[in-house]
């Protein structure tokens, strides 16, 4: 791991002040910043203050990975190497086009990722940074982005949030419903989550043994919004799918077989109105 130096943090703080600077929109997948969260719970209220240090992984900030960017209670945000990057899968205007809300994924190590909405200003060829909601949506395991958006009865935008990852048997799937509200409100208005765990490793330990092993149930959640047809309510119809499946490992190994579906759905206007 590549040390930041400290005279970088200066620079960066020198530069660029904490709020209302800019990047240009090609390099903004590159963007990183540090936020001094003075943690309350999962709440940030350092947020306010906005980035500490901020500018471009690899050349303002070399290594936004550093345990020193993370220190006494600050976050490093910006996007993990690695996944794709488009403007949708992490952004969405509004209340119009002159604002852009971005989902910005924790880079420094930690139990879990912290997710923070972030609200920018379109300004030509860049963006302007404005401000950071002061709630962390915490990830359990890999990265959050945007699954899909849909416009409430009264003008509000809804996103879905997918967070989703997957590590040594546990694949996880968490949607979070987020309500945007004129001109910089965010709130969560409901959550469902999907976790299953397969103990992989016990398992290949019997069958390295000539030990024998039990089918296993795996499962999986998608949700999506029902195209062509509304709630009751007048809002958007959302549509969740449990997919479960059988595994056997074996040596030549592993055989699926796939065990049904459980369909449900959620009538989210009708829930943010009963204020559940």
């Amino acid at each position: 791991m590549r040390y930041f130096h400290p005279t970088l943090a200066t620079l960066a703080l020198a530069v660029f002040p904490a709020l209302g600077f800019r990047i240009a929109k090609p390099d903004f997948p590159k963007f990183a910043g540090s936020l001094d969260c003075k943690w309350d719970g999962e709440a940030c209220p350092g947020a306010a203050q906005g980035f500490i240090v901020h500018g471009l992984a690899g050349a303002d900030i070399p290594d936004p990975t550093a345990p020193e960017l993370a220190a006494g209670g600050k976050v490093v945000l910006g996007f993990l190497e690695g996944k794709p990057f488009s403007w949708p899968r992490y952004s969405a205007d509004f209340p119009n086009a002159r604002f852009r809300w971005v989902v910005l994924n924790e880079l420094s190590s930690g139990d879990a990722n912290n997710v923070f909405l972030t609200q920018w200003r379109n300004a030509g060829d860049s963006l302007e940074f404005v401000k950071a909601h002061p709630v962390a949506l915490p990830l359990d395991l890999g990265e959050t982005y945007i699954l899909a958006k849909a416009t409430l009865p009264d003008n509000s935008l809804l996103l879905i949030l997918k967070g989703e990852g997957s590590d040594a048997g546990v694949n996880l799937q968490d949607f979070r419903f987020i309500r945007l509200q004129s001109p910089d409100k965010a709130k969560e208005v409901g959550r469902r989550t999907n976790k299953s765990e397969v103990a992989v490793q016990k398992i290949l330990e019997k069958l390295n043994n000539d030990q024998p092993v039990e089918a296993v149930i795996d499962s999986s959640l998608a949700c999506e919004i029902v195209k062509g047809q509304k709630a009751p309510s007048g809002g958007p119809l959302l549509r969740f799918t449990k997919t479960r499946t059988s595994i056997l490992y074996t040596k030549a190994g592993p055989q699926e077989t796939p065990m049904g579906k459980d369909v449900t759905t959620l009538d989210i206007w009708k829930q943010i109105k009963s204020g559940r």
